[in-house]
């Protein structure tokens, strides 16, 4: 499939930014403010074959030159939500500017994007679609990230959008959990750094928790999560679809609620007659994040 790329001018920062690479060690610098110098997101991706239109809606992008959990220390660039159609970008060739905002120099450690909204048009139909963006924050941090300085640079990253987008629901959904394959830094539009290799950009990325998504007896569940079924009749519980925005193993365990359990992403069990619902737990977890979500199962009479 032949490559489609697009540029998105994401943030225009009256400072310099010196992007640096995985590794390096780098003394302070002097804090300089009022100089020029702007950030450039690179959106670059296959065509995503499905979609018409691809609506993200951007509500705020921050950077801190601390590590710690210190809210006093947050430079806000934007704060004002902006709606970008990342395929209409791509086919008239253009870039999109969301905020500008004067910061002063000196070494970040975290750069923040929070990504609040996301729809879809679809090709075959015209229907508009929800997607949904469980994470809402791209948090890249790292020691020493990147170090303002003076002069005017650019830092892009190129974000995978098709895999970006997964498809849950027996593909009926959609959830968009961005996937960054290179991060480059220019000064002065001259290349002072590129990264694209997957574990080093991997470990800049805050780890995203997993998301769960659960079949039974191959129909997706209701939003409330309640099941009918009959007493010892043979339940199919997948969640084979459920993924890791990180790309870690998962590893998963069911409690059916009646004193058993199963590991696994496929499980089948039976349930005895019961007047209460049975309350089965599935954890989901990738050694570092948990989440669990319950399902209802109540037995017809």
């Amino acid at each position: 499939m032949k490559s489609i790329k697009w540029k998105i001018l994401i943030v225009a920062i009256l400072v310099s930014l010196l992007f640096l690479s995985c590794g390096c060690v780098e003394q302070p610098t002097e804090t300089v403010s009022g100089e020029t110098g702007y950030i450039e997101f690179l959106v670059t991706d296959k065509n995503i074959e499905k979609f018409d239109h691809v609506n993200i809606t951007f509500s705020e992008i921050k950077i801190s030159k601390k590590l710690s959990d210190d809210n006093t220390s947050w430079v806000t660039i934007t704060a004002t939500p902006k709606t970008v159609d990342l395929l209409y970008l791509n086919l008239n060739h253009i870039n999109e500017t969301l905020g500008t905002a004067e910061i002063e120099t000196g070494n970040y450690s975290k750069l923040w994007i929070h990504v609040t909204h996301a729809t879809g048009v679809l090709n075959s139909t015209g229907e508009n679609v929800d997607i949904d963006v469980p994470s809402g924050w791209l948090k890249i941090q790292q020691l020493h990230l990147f170090n303002v300085t003076k002069g005017n640079n650019t830092l892009l990253i190129d974000i995978d959008l098709e895999n970006s987008i997964h498809t849950y629901h027996k593909g009926e959904k959609y959830k968009f959990i961005p996937v960054i394959n290179r991060i480059e830094f220019k000064h002065e539009k001259k290349i002072q750094f590129k990264e694209h290799e997957h574990n080093k950009i991997k470990n800049m990325i805050e780890n995203r928790a997993p998301e769960i998504d659960i079949i039974v007896n191959n129909t997706p569940l209701s939003k409330n999560k309640n099941i009918y079924i009959t007493a010892m009749e043979n339940i199919t519980f997948d969640a084979s679809d459920s993924f890791d925005p990180d790309e870690d193993t998962l590893i998963y365990s069911w409690d059916f609620g009646d004193n058993t359990n199963a590991t696994g992403a496929v499980v089948t069990h039976s349930f005895s007659d019961s007047n209460k619902p049975y309350k089965v737990v599935l954890t989901v977890s990738d050694n570092l994040t948990t989440v669990s979500e319950t399902i209802n199962v109540h037995i017809n009479k």
